[in-house]
């Protein structure tokens, strides 16, 4: 009973911060580890319901294609690693604003980098679809930030 009490004010406090909880949310980032991370972060905070990670960018597509043709809902949030090999976070955000499927185009996407350069925050924020450019690893706070200032 008092870890039910626990568990349930837990998930108050997390509303709270957090507001209401995304359903969908993508991770797409080359590194496994940076996607452990972005992952335990994300659930650690309740920020989705759902999160999906994919390593490679066209394995994203795949999953939005279909996801998208099949009647679901665009993901609430897309985190894109924008330094990644084969297809880069540019190639998939061109990729995927030119997608059909792709009906709702309001900003959802989070540009993720290990370095910085003012020169591609400043790209990102000419993107339609790109919420922020966040320096990784991603925090608790930025979250915070995150769900208060776009909701899903």
């Amino acid at each position: 009973m008092i870890r039910y009490f626990y568990l349930g004010s837990i998930k108050r406090i997390q509303q709270s911060l957090f507001g209401v909880q995304a359903s969908l949310a993508i991770i797409i980032d080359d590194d496994p580890i940076s996607i452990l991370v972005c992952e335990t972060m994300l659930r650690k905070v309740g920020f989705a319901k759902e999160v999906k990670s994919f390593e490679q960018a066209d394995a994203a597509l795949a999953f939005l294609r279909t996801h998208l043709k099949n009647g679901g809902a665009r993901p609430d949030y897309i985190f894109l690693d924008l330094f990644m090999p084969v297809r880069n976070g540019w190639d998939f955000l061109e990729s995927y604003e030119a997608m059909e499927e792709l009906k709702d185009h309001t900003p959802h996407i989070l540009m993720l980098s290990a370095a910085f350069d003012p020169a591609d925050r400043d790209r990102a924020k000419q993107n339609p679809l790109v919420i922020d450019f966040i320096s990784k690893p991603i925090s608790k706070e930025k979250l915070a930030e995150i769900k208060g200032s776009v909701s899903p």
